[in-house]
């Protein structure tokens, strides 16, 4: 275990003094006037002329950029044959060091739509390493072309790699489980001056009226009226 973690640390601190080294340079290591050259010969349907305009394309590259790119595609071609192990594919790889090696405008519209193109131009570069290279036939894959169906990645969280170096390690954690909604709605508190609300209440209707105070007026009045009061003074009183 601590000699896959030492070897992870030497690949990830090789691969980031490369991105450093190549992001100083004045000009990407895939000079800016031959990548229109290698988008266009990159939309060529047909798989071997594609590869060969490819390769046509890369024998103008200036000869101290040719050199090195066929150094550093070498690598990575050869850190792609231990991708059962490491996990790093030619496709990963290419999401990982395109950026650095073409070096696009990103504030422009034109490169953020040739972003997938630009990266399948170099994953071409890793996974035919010997046919661009070393004079050797085409191997087999990577047949797919911006005019063609793309297929999706490999599952590997490569895009991680943007930030520096690249690892073997994946995350094996299971995904969140799916959301449920709340037996009843949640209560969302109120901020701010307190809301007034009036509440009618509506009384169904009693057969009996409801009780009155008892007047206090019977209480001012005598309780026996004198006997002398006609009966009409007893009724106004």
């Amino acid at each position: 275990h601590n000699l896959d973690l030492e070897k992870d640390l030497s690949i990830n601190t090789v691969a980031g003094a490369m991105k450093a080294f190549f992001s100083e340079l004045p000009e990407p290591l895939v000079p800016y006037s031959m990548q229109p050259e290698l988008a266009e010969a990159f939309k060529i349907n047909d798989r071997e002329q594609r590869f060969q305009t490819m390769k046509d394309v890369l024998r103008h590259f200036p000869r101290e950029n040719y050199e090195v790119f066929k150094y550093v595609i070498s690598h990575l071609n050869k850190v792609s044959q231990n991708s059962k192990s490491n996990l790093m594919t030619s496709e990963n790889l290419s999401i990982c060091f395109w950026p650095t090696l073409m070096r696009p405008d990103f504030t422009t519209m034109d490169a953020l739509t040739a972003t997938r193109t630009h990266q399948t131009i170099i994953e071409s570069f890793i996974h035919q390493c010997a046919f661009f290279f070393y004079n050797q036939p085409l191997s087999n894959g990577l047949t797919s072309s911006p005019n063609s169906t793309l297929s999706g990645g490999s599952g590997t969280s490569a895009y991680s790699c943007m930030a520096g170096g690249y690892s073997a390690s994946t995350s094996s954690a299971p995904p969140p489980p799916a959301y449920v909604l709340p037996a009843t709605p949640p209560v969302i508190p109120h901020y701010g001056p307190p809301i007034h609300q009036h509440h009618h209440q509506h009384r169904s209707p009693s057969h009996s009226p409801p009780p009155t105070p008892q007047s206090t007026i019977p209480t001012l009045l005598p309780h026996t009226l004198h006997p002398h009061h006609s009966p009409a003074e007893q009724h106004t009183l």
